[in-house]
């Protein structure tokens, strides 16, 4: 008895430390070291210990050594796999009535073929091996060693107890004459359980990666395809056919080559080749393709090769993503700085730049053009200094001063006087630059000789000034005001939105005439064109949400502009304030918004706005150790309408279930669609009986909600899937998985459930799909 306690605790320490603690038989290495160490080694260890102290061999110790290893090999041969398996495999074994009766049925048909055998038969290990063996392809793992086990024993006892015997020589030992035959039946036969294991394993992994390809190919933002070797379309998904116009099926007719634009084709054809003749690995290019209806798109189109194991090509992996809005962007701003470098050419603008810390001042050549400058003398801040007329330069040297001591922008108007005493007007513009300090260091700016401008208007400018902006015909409302802001006149645009006329209003004040607030309901803002033109620069832009509150009560979201009027010597002189009416513009933005972050059937929140929930969730799950509940609700049979009753009716079942399930939960839960009919629910600071209170209330609700279309009445169902949100479990993608993964299973273990999430179902879909979670159990 000891010797064999000390077999049994050698035998599983051993096996502990050679096997997988998760999954001990998981391949044939493991099976065969299983055989080694349990089957072989350790019976064999105890069988030389037990011959060595036992007193009962008779002296013939190696015929007791070889019975007592023989009977302990069968032992474990048949027990241990069940045993090492019950752990891994018990809780998802056997799931169904069928199962059971597969397996009950095999044990028949197996003891049967075993009695047949062994009493007509002249060879009956060959016929009692073969159920053995066809169990083993037919049964999963654990089923195959139970019926091993199942048949053992019942042969074992047969044969101890007389009702069936072998036909062996007369000199065979009892032990020899039931252990070697069971030995010999059973080690094909736990060869094979491996073998089909291995082989169902290795047919589960590639049809999981083939799951995984086709999904990530199908629902990917870009276009993707597979291509064979003469260019034509053999497998494309959604974002493609979307970017070219075409459906799947009118590609699979086409050739890249008959989309292509001819320009780019020939590029395309040559890095082709050198793919197949191996040059590149892969080649990415920028092209164009020809839609159905005919309109150009450009595409940055990523191509590799997939070869076979003997390097033979297969086909083409092409990514193409839409980049039309890019090439447009590019043109438009190729053109747009052809158009300025012409401007400054024709404007006749001269830059400028100066380097404050080195005093390094640099002109390009319109600048000094502009001064008269020679081409060989240096040009610097002094020099610069010196050309502005003595009456201008304080001015001058102090609006510099405040617009660097302010880091703010200056636009200036002096004048310099020429070498041979001719006078001329210069406007110049400039940026203040800062270093890591916030000092500036650089200033960067524009000089234009206004000379033929001013000379040209000097004599027209105050009487231009007194001249009012007269502007009937625009669709903007055009107040002008004196330098006392007292108006003196009116657009019918402006008569219309204000509700004054001009006679009654020439001479008022404009913030009699002019009430505009901060919002409908904020304060109003009182003689804010008299603060607005005390600033110093020209023209003020008001870009608030600015509401006009008119006589007749009427309101109008606007945005208005005032400009300032000078005379020559800088003086005010008056006003122009452009109102413009951006109500409709403004309701389409907030409808835009809305549209963004919303369902457009349902009117729920959409997948971005539910995720962005969701992320503030598990931030106060992290930072404030809240706990919340994520659900996840599919609804059942919802194909079954759409297919019977068609979309219309899917679409009006999906609104009136949004607002049942709106009823069911607080007023701060955040209810989502998150596409076709699967819904997502937030529970923020929600318990997990609570939760599951509260959605198993809803799936009940939907479950019996009765739906009628057309006269004729739907039954709907629904499955949900709970997680919880805490300090532990608050990462955005385990969380979203570990909701699918109860949702799917509440779905496909019976319908209309509720499942909450467990540790031991984040294990499986570690390792397997969701379609093999069903298989495993």
């Amino acid at each position: 008895m000891c010797i064999s306690l000390a077999e049994a605790a050698l035998g599983g320490w051993l096996l502990r430390w050679v096997l997988n603690e998760n999954d001990p038989l998981d391949g044939i290495v493991s099976w065969l070291s299983f055989f080694l160490v349990g089957v072989i080694l350790v019976p064999l260890l105890g069988g030389l210990a037990a011959g060595y102290f036992s007193p009962y061999h008779h002296g013939d110790y190696a015929l007791f050594v070889l019975q007592w290893f023989t009977s302990e090999a069968l032992g474990i041969l048949a027990l241990t796999p069940v045993g090492l398996l019950w752990h891994h495999d018990a809780p998802n074994m056997l799931p169904t009535l069928r199962s059971w009766l597969e397996l009950l049925l095999f044990i028949v048909l197996t003891l049967a073929i075993c009695y047949f055998s062994l009493h007509y038969f002249p060879f009956p290990l060959i016929l009692i091996i073969l159920p053995l063996i066809i169990g083993a392809m037919r049964l999963p793992r654990f089923e195959a060693f139970w019926l091993f086990l199942v048949t053992t024993i019942a042969l074992y006892s047969a044969q101890v107890s007389g009702w069936v015997k072998l036909d062996l020589p007369p000199n065979t030992q009892l032990g020899m004459q039931l252990h070697i035959p069971l030995l010999i039946i059973l080690i094909p036969a736990n060869t094979m359980a491996m073998v089909m294991n291995a082989f169902r394993t290795e047919r589960s992994l590639i049809e999981q990666n083939e799951t995984r390809f086709r999904n990530a190919m199908e629902y990917s933002v870009i276009g993707m395809a597979l291509v064979s070797l003469d260019g034509l379309w053999l497998q494309v998904n959604k974002s493609l056919c979307r970017f070219l116009g075409y459906s799947a099926q009118q590609l699979h007719e086409l050739s890249f080559q008959q989309i292509t634009h001819p320009d780019d084709l020939n590029n395309d054809l040559t890095q082709r080749d050198d793919l197949l003749k191996g040059h590149i690995e892969s080649y990415t290019l920028e092209k164009r393709y020809i839609r159905s209806d005919s309109k150009i798109v450009w595409a940055l189109l990523a191509v590799s090769l997939v070869r076979d194991k003997r390097n033979a090509p297969l086909y083409f992996i092409s990514q193409i993503e839409d980049i039309t809005d890019v090439k447009e962007s590019e043109m438009t701003h190729r053109r747009l700085m052809e158009r300025i470098t012409l401007a400054n050419k024709a404007g006749g603008v001269g830059i400028w730049e100066w380097d404050i810390k080195t005093d390094i001042l640099s002109w390009d050549q319109r600048m000094r053009e502009i001064y008269a400058m020679p081409p060989d003398e240096r040009v610097n801040y002094n020099y610069w200094l010196s050309r502005v007329l003595a009456e201008d330069r304080i001015v001058l040297l102090k609006n510099i001063r405040l617009a660097q001591s302010h880091n703010t922008p200056f636009l200036l108007e002096f004048r310099i006087r020429h070498d041979n005493g001719d006078i001329r007007h210069i406007r110049a513009y400039a940026n203040m630059l800062k270093d890591d300090n916030n000092h500036v260091v650089r200033m960067i700016g524009v000089n234009l000789d206004m000379t033929s401008e001013v000379r040209l208007t000097n004599d027209l400018h105050e009487e231009k000034e007194r001249l009012h902006i007269i502007l009937d015909s625009i669709g903007d409302a055009v107040i002008s005001v004196d330098s006392h802001l007292r108006v003196n006149f009116m657009n019918p645009v402006a008569e219309s939105m204000t509700g004054w006329d001009l006679e009654n209003t020439r001479g008022q004040h404009i913030d009699k005439i002019l009430h505009i607030s901060v919002g409908a309901d904020g304060p109003q803002l009182p003689a804010s064109i008299e603060k607005e033109r005390q600033r110093p620069q020209d023209i003020i832009a008001i870009d608030s949400v600015l509401v006009l509150n008119n006589r007749r009560g009427q309101l109008f979201d606007i945005h208005y502009s005032s400009t300032p009027l000078r005379n020559l010597k800088g003086e005010n002189v008056g006003a122009v304030l452009v109102i413009e009416d951006v109500s409709e513009s403004r309701q389409l933005l907030q409808q835009l918004s809305y549209n963004a972050s919303h369902d457009v059937l349902t009117g729920l929140p959409n997948r971005a706005s539910f995720e962005k929930q969701l992320d503030n969730a598990l931030m106060t799950a992290r930072t404030e150790k809240h706990e919340h509940a994520l659900v996840f609700i599919d609804l059942d049979r919802f194909k079954e309408i759409n297919d019977t009753a068609g979309h219309v009716a899917g679409d009006a079942l999906l609104l009136e279930l949004g607002q049942l399930m709106q009823e069911k939960i607080r007023h701060y839960d955040c209810l989502a669609r998150l596409g076709g009919d699967e819904f997502g629910l937030l529970l923020p600071n929600c318990s997990q009986a609570n939760a599951h209170l509260l959605v198993q209330l809803i799936i009940q609700a939907i479950n019996n909600y009765p739906f009628c279309w057309q006269d004729k009445l739907y039954h709907i169902g629904g499955s949900a899937g709970i997680t919880m949100i805490n300090q532990q479990n608050c990462h955005d993608k385990d969380v979203m998985l570990q909701a699918d993964i109860a949702c799917y299973n509440a779905k496909h273990n019976g319908r209309g459930r509720v499942l909450l999430f467990e540790k031991h179902q984040q294990i499986v879909e570690q390792s397997t799909h969701p379609s093999e979670v069903v298989n495993l159990l």
